[in-house]
């Protein structure tokens, strides 16, 4: 680009054998797109089913469950085999699926590739797919259309273009033709470039195209982001490595029972039977099953309020936030500026006292009359069906126009009777705007900006409506009024103009030997429950990084308003992050808490340099600018209603409010912390189910449906019971141990695991010795129905009280109760489940379990309320 912007467009014309007339010939466009490229932006591709498919079956858990199917098919088992061929399938379902949806999200960049230019060749205009275009076309562009490559402007008829795709500005940039002589400048301030992704808002004009795809400056932003790795292993690898572990945990009994099996000269068949059935029966299969239906119940309630997250493994990143980066704007303070005080006149004003009360008249307030009606004219609001809206989303301006209404001054009288005939768009390098509107058949220039640029600019100052050479005392009792707004936490502007008796051109300095006129202060409201939420990001142990447009004098008083610092010294701003040694900022970063006036680029190093002081971080962030930033993050929050920027950020929420951040972050501690118990409730009766089977088969008994209790035991009374714990996850604590799922669940649990599955597994084993007696269907019936509705009262274990505080588990469990006497009452028949002998027994039971769960419970500790 720097290549090109500092060239006359006749000189880049000709480099690239070109002719605005005519374009490219034919023959040579071929010879351009082989020499500097296609228009295309390479995308990675998404993952392919059949790579999911082999690194699933690759896991430790699958082989054996793919082998124990074989086995029943051997062994003509084809039932058996079915229940197993599905548990496989209904896996890969959940977990590859999942997976290569999830990669599909990058697809979403590919609207990058798409559209249609109006390009110049052989003399003819032409309308070409995007991807057509090579460097040296000629290309037209109109108002509404989208810019397909970085063009260097040819031609401009009041060219204005929204590039905030590419430079993150929000502004409208006027263009140009005119070269730019200067080897430091940012995007934002080339003026006679087009990039790609950006479009025309007004105006019309023509250029030549300078990069293509991969050398366009949107694509350097796409590799960027496409550059970040995921860090770690992913949640469905984690969850995997639990159930490997739990297989090879399977293995230790099994093994012993085999070579018993072997010593005692066992058919060969009979064993593989054994242990095929217990390997199905054992491995808690349905994990990742209960899992992704826990993960969608919480996902649904978690996007009723609002927040949607890309997924569960994002829910668990989250839960390990320690920082937040995030803009002032609606997470600390309201979407809404109001004008608090004005400066004019050597007086300071409060806009919202009694002092305007009667309004702003031209008489006898001809001093703030001119500076109000200055802020007007060099305005882009517009009322839209009685609604103000602005192009640029500049909260400044709005305030300005409704300050100006509660005061009497209509800005559309205003616009009618001073008509705009030009316009200098604000930008990074002068920071002001510039309109030219009709004053009395002559002309003026309407000047807003920062203080210091503006007053940069002024040779005379407005007393008293009379204009006056401006002094070096004026100038410093105007910073002093500035220092004095900003202190009291006031974003301020400054605003001027200059009288023409003609009109005069944009190629003349018209922002010059200005007239000042006054500043106006704003007040940004700070959310009620902004103080809220820094008290709680306190008790969470999260720190709260604030990004501000604000200067470092309004920023320190935000921050000490917050309470969040104490000095200046804790505020860092993008110009001194650009003169700063990387080994400086990373010997002070982490103590930084505002960054006032950055770009995309700080907000990538700021993130980075954060997680190599060992932070977890968050960082929100709504312009495709911002996805290198989101990606770099560990998590990326986005309230953006681009396509492209919600589908590749991982939380997705209508506001940013801090307070919502934080409850999200609380929330997600306590699904993290309830995800275990599910894990661990799963484990618990799988171990219970290997207990159950062992013994069964070291006193050779023959159990008929063990197969089919095994499917109901894990498919119903199982998951139904997770969905019962799931509910409670409002009352789970907000604090754990720690908040990442993987095996050291197991490990870490492993007493609390074999205590219950074992209880659980003999109680039923001495059940079915003890009403063998009266026949095995009736000891079938008692140990099934002890398994059973041990495992639904197990649930009681992992509440925090002494049932569940929500209703809504409680009725739950109830229900898996009843559904559990009903399966019991198909497979046994009401002469045995009805027996009174039968009943006394399971009572009995039951009633001493109960006991047990109610009272050693996983987790004792009080919850946080």
């Amino acid at each position: 680009m720097i290549e090109w912007y500092d060239k006359p467009w006749s000189e880049v014309v000709k480099n690239f054998g070109s002719n605005i007339y005519s374009g490219l010939d034919e023959e040579q466009v071929k010879p351009h797109r082989d020499k500097y490229g296609a228009n295309k932006i390479k995308m990675p591709r998404p993952p392919k089913l059949g790579k999911l498919i082999k690194n699933q079956i690759k896991n430790f858990w699958m082989i054996i469950l793919i082998l124990v199917s074989i086995v029943f098919v051997y062994l003509h088992q084809y039932i058996s085999a079915s229940i197993g061929f599905f548990i496989i399938i209904i896996n890969f379902l959940f977990v590859v699926l999942s997976e290569y949806n999830q990669g599909k999200s990058l697809k979403t960049l590919q609207r990058l590739n798409m559209g249609n230019a109006r390009v110049v060749r052989e003399g003819r205009t032409l309308k070409v797919p995007a991807e057509q275009l090579v460097v040296g076309d000629i290309v037209i562009v109109g108002k509404g259309e989208v810019i397909q490559a970085d063009l260097r402007v040819i031609e401009s008829d009041e060219l204005k273009t929204n590039e905030s795709a590419v430079t993150g500005k929000s502004f409208i940039a006027e263009k140009y033709e005119t070269k730019i002589i200067d080897k430091e400048l940012k995007l934002s301030d080339m003026k006679n470039i087009l990039f790609k992704s950006s479009y025309v808002v007004d105006g019309s004009g023509t250029g030549i195209v300078i990069a293509t795809g991969m050398n366009t400056q949107i694509s350097n932003i796409i590799k960027l982001f496409l550059g970040e790795k995921e860090e770690g292993k992913s949640f469905n690898e984690r969850l995997n490595g639990i159930l490997n572990l739990f297989a090879l945990f399977i293995l230790t009994p099994l093994v012993a029972i085999l070579c018993i099996d072997f010593m005692q000269k066992e058919n060969i068949k009979y064993i593989l039977k054994f242990s095929s059935t217990m390997i199905l029966n054992s491995t808690p299969q349905t994990i990742i099953v209960i899992v992704s239906i826990v993960s969608a119940i919480l996902l649904k309630i978690a996007k009723k309020q609002f927040i949607v997250f890309k997924n569960l493994s994002v829910m668990e990143k989250l839960a390990q936030v320690s920082v937040i980066c995030t803009d002032k704007v609606g997470a600390f303070s309201t979407n809404k500026m109001k004008v608090a005080k004005i400066y004019s006149d050597e007086v300071l004003i409060d806009a919202l006292g009694s002092e305007l009360r009667q309004g702003i008249s031209e008489d006898k307030d001809v001093n703030i009359y001119r500076m109000t009606n200055i802020a007007l004219l060099c305005n882009d609001t517009k009322s839209i069906a009685g609604k103000l809206q602005n192009p640029k989303d500049d909260l400044m301006e709005i305030a300005l126009v409704k300050f100006a209404r509660e005061n009497g001054i209509d800005k559309r009288d205003l616009e009618r009777t001073h008509k705009r005939i030009k316009q200098i768009s604000f930008d990074t390098e002068r920071r002001m705007m510039t309109t030219l509107n009709v004053v009395d058949e002559n002309c003026r220039a309407n000047v807003k900006g920062a203080v210091d640029s503006i007053l940069a600019r002024c040779t005379y100052i407005m007393k008293d409506g009379l204009e006056v050479e401006i002094t070096d005392e004026d100038i410093e009792k105007i910073k002093q009024a500035d220092i004095e707004m900003s202190s009291e936490c006031l974003s301020v502007i400054a605003t001027a103009y200059r009288n023409f008796i003609y009109e005069p051109s944009l190629n003349e300095n018209i922002e010059s030997h200005l007239v000042f006129s006054g500043l106006f202060g704003f007040e940004n409201t700070i959310r009620e429950d902004a103080i809220e939420a820094i008290e709680k990001s306190e008790f969470l142990n999260i720190k709260p990084i604030i990004i501000t447009e604000d200067n470092k004098l309004t920023a320190l008083a935000l921050g000490k308003k917050l309470g969040t610092i104490s000095n200046i010294q804790q505020i860092l701003s993008g110009v001194e992050m650009d003169n700063m040694l990387d080994e400086e900022f990373k010997r002070i970063g982490d103590k930084i808490n505002i960054f006032s006036r950055i770009d995309s680029r700080h907000k990538v190093k700021i993130i980075r340099d954060l997680k190599e002081y060992g932070y977890t971080t968050a960082i929100t962030g709504s312009k495709l600018t911002d996805l290198p930033a989101l990606r770099v993050s560990d998590v990326g929050i986005t309230t953006s209603s681009s396509n492209i920027v919600k589908k590749l950020s991982d939380i997705f929420v209508n506001d940013i409010n801090f307070l919502q951040i934080l409850n999200s972050i609380e929330d997600s501690r306590k699904i993290i912390s309830l995800i275990k118990k599910i894990i661990l409730y799963v484990v618990t009766n799988s171990t219970a189910m290997i207990t159950f089977t062992s013994i069964m088969h070291l006193y050779k008994r023959e159990v008929p449906f063990i197969l089919e209790e095994g499917l109901i035991f894990s498919c119903i009374a199982m998951t139904l019971s997770c969905i019962a714990i799931t509910y409670q996850y409002k009352n789970e604590k907000n604090e754990c141990d720690g908040y990442i799922i993987d095996k050291t669940i197991i490990k870490d649990n492993m007493s609390f695991i074999i205590f219950n599955g074992v209880l659980m597994g003999a109680a039923a084993s001495l059940a079915f010795q003890f009403g063998y007696s009266k026949g095995v269907m009736f000891a079938q019936a008692l140990s099934f129905g002890i398994l059973n509705l041990n495992t639904v009262i197990f649930t009681y274990s992992f509440s925090n009280k002494l049932f569940f505080k929500n209703k809504l588990s409680n009725f739950i469990v109830f229900i898996n109760f009843i559904i559990q006497w009903c399966v019991l009452y198909l497979i046994s028949g009401k002469n045995i489940i009805f027996n009174m002998e039968y009943l006394r027994i399971i009572g009995i039971v039951i009633v001493i379990w109960f006991i047990i769960c109610l009272f050693k419970k996983f987790d004792k500790e009080e919850i946080y309320d």
